[in-house]
């Protein structure tokens, strides 16, 4: 992937894009993505554009980027709008470093499973690189539904991957999915309390 061309973004004027992030949010912001592919099976998911393979840049090609986009357009953050940002510890870690050597630190938001955030070092890297919220595909809090969507994730695992993002001064928002193939009022219900349980 390395060798693939950055987005053009002087396309379009990216400076505006992010004044007005900053104007209605608060935050500017650019969006970029470190990875292609992603090797999980959810049954509702679409794999048309990227297949189910995951391939990765590295983590020295992805820095080069966001320090463009810093000193290009100096946003007040970035988006990673990777499917699984840390589906690889071993490129997150390598990641954190590099952009540590560069003393390049900028907020981000991202996507995660609750399985690949299971680990304190996982987290604890996210908040050394800047992430202020996660976003967690949750889909449900009732394990029947999420076996009958092979999500290959548990109730369980979500909360603690909350939780720990929570101590780490992570904010963490949820995908949720309502009216899946068999869902009930009670798997309903029990999606409610595990998102008040998960705060």
């Amino acid at each position: 992937l390395d060798s693939l061309a950055w987005p053009d973004r002087d396309a379009v004027d990216t400076a505006r894009y992010v004044d007005v992030w900053r104007t209605h949010h608060g935050m500017g912001s650019v969006n970029l993505i470190t990875a292609r592919g992603c090797p999980y099976k959810c049954n509702w998911c679409s794999h048309a554009v990227y297949g189910s393979s995951h391939r990765r840049r590295s983590p020295i090609g992805t820095a080069d980027e966001v320090q463009h986009i810093v000193e290009r357009w100096a946003p007040d953050q970035v988006w990673y709008a990777d499917d699984v940002f840390t589906i690889s510890h071993k490129w997150l870690f390598e990641y954190r470093d590099e952009m540590r050597r560069r003393g390049l630190r900028i907020p981000f938001e991202t996507i995660s499973r609750a399985d690949r955030m299971q680990k304190e070092s996982v987290l604890e890297a996210l908040a050394d690189l800047g992430c202020y919220r996660i976003w967690i595909g949750s889909e449900s809090g009732s394990q029947r539904i999420l076996d009958a969507m092979q999500r290959g994730v548990t109730v369980d695992e979500v909360q603690w991957a909350t939780k720990a993002a929570q101590r780490h001064g992570i904010e963490v928002g949820m995908f949720l999915m309502f009216g899946y193939d068999g869902e009930t009022i009670d798997d309903i219900d029990t999606t409610v309390e595990h998102v008040k349980a998960s705060n």
